[in-house]
């Protein structure tokens, strides 16, 4: 039998461990779809990078949050969220889930997401995709996100999307 699949806040069951793996996977995917080498050590990666990796608590710090989907007690995706400060929104950030474990982990732990923000007290919810993740932008796109114009300062271009909290 199959056993469901759970979603954790790592704040409140330490899973940081597991949160550092699943980012460095997500960023592993990330340089590859951009045809960049993958990186094999976190030592690779450029500081802020590393620092997100080694310490996921920092960066995701409450009211914000790193949910962690696991299907027994193996992680197999995540998901985080980051307030951005001043204004009502958070930010949602390095949601991933592994080779195997696609076709319903992203939906679940986005849910998961809408209803943290909620209970937070955020309106809106943010993000920045790549345009080539049609998968996944089908996906914020069902789930109520719709296309924002947003100034973008990096070196590839983002599509950048937004989803309004609408309490129960």
């Amino acid at each position: 039998m199959n056993s469901p699949i759970r979603v954790l806040d790592a704040h409140t069951t330490n899973r940081w461990a597991d949160v550092g793996a699943l980012i460095f996977e997500y960023m592993g995917a990330t340089q590859a779809e951009l045809g960049l080498p993958v990186p094999v050590s976190l030592d690779e990666l450029p500081a802020r990078m590393q620092n997100e990796c080694r310490d996921p608590g920092s960066v995701y710090r409450d009211p914000g949050v790193f949910l962690v989907a696991c299907h027994g007690d193996r992680p197999i995706g995540g998901v985080g969220l980051k307030p951005l400060p001043g204004t009502d929104a958070v930010q949602v950030s390095r949601l991933y889930a592994r080779p195997g474990h696609r076709g319903g982990t992203g939906k679940l732990l986005m849910e998961h997401a809408h209803r943290h923000a909620e209970q937070r007290g955020f309106a809106r919810l943010v993000l920045d995709v790549m345009p080539q993740r049609h998968q996944v932008i089908g996906l914020y796109r069902r789930l109520g996100y719709t296309e924002v114009e947003r100034e973008d300062h990096r070196s590839f271009r983002m599509l950048s999307m937004e989803r309004l909290i609408t309490p129960a």
